[in-house]
């Protein structure tokens, strides 16, 4: 099911004929978002902000890079507390004027950068994420996002999955 719609996703913008420039997180935004999840260690929280630096085009995929700042606490057993900083590229639908308006609504987003974790495990390395986002209008999106950091220093590795809220503030 997920390689169907891997295939699907892959496939659609390089089939579509009514291309824009038109994107979620266009030049200058900042976005702020936040939610409930589960971390390290068990149920949790998070948060961040993000600034959109540019936006450019490979044909038929428009294109945003921004960096994000992203923290998460949990409270399983113990209590962790974890932050990143990433470069993000995002990638819209809004610009496929040929897909239902549903479809168009979806902005993916990857992340890579540096990351920290404090308290019960601490340790600093590289951090990964990502997520999915659902826009209800232009500044307000359901927001589905993760991060990874595995540590270089300390020992050990973390995670965070948020289900949330994503609003462009400017």
């Amino acid at each position: 099911m997920v390689a169907c719609i891997m295939i699907v996703a892959i496939l659609c913008p390089l089939l579509a004929q009514n291309v824009t420039n038109e994107v979620h997180a266009e030049v200058g935004e900042i976005h702020a978002l936040g939610g409930i999840g589960f971390g390290w260690r068990g149920f949790g929280v998070s948060g961040g902000m993000e600034y959109i630096l540019q936006k450019f085009t490979i044909p038929n995929f428009p294109l945003s890079l921004g960096v994000m700042g992203i923290a998460g606490m949990d409270f399983g057993k113990g209590f962790d507390l974890s932050a990143a900083a990433m470069a993000t590229l995002h990638w819209g639908m809004k610009a496929y004027k040929d897909f239902p308006e549903f479809f168009r609504n979806f902005d993916w987003y990857l992340g890579l950068g540096m990351g920290v974790g404090i308290l019960s495990d601490f340790g600093f390395g590289i951090s990964t994420g990502g997520g999915l986002s659902y826009y209800v209008n232009d500044k307000f999106a359901i927001d589905l996002h993760s991060y990874y950091i595995n540590y270089f220093v300390g020992g050990g590795s973390g995670f965070s999955e948020t289900i949330g809220i994503r609003y462009a503030v400017k």
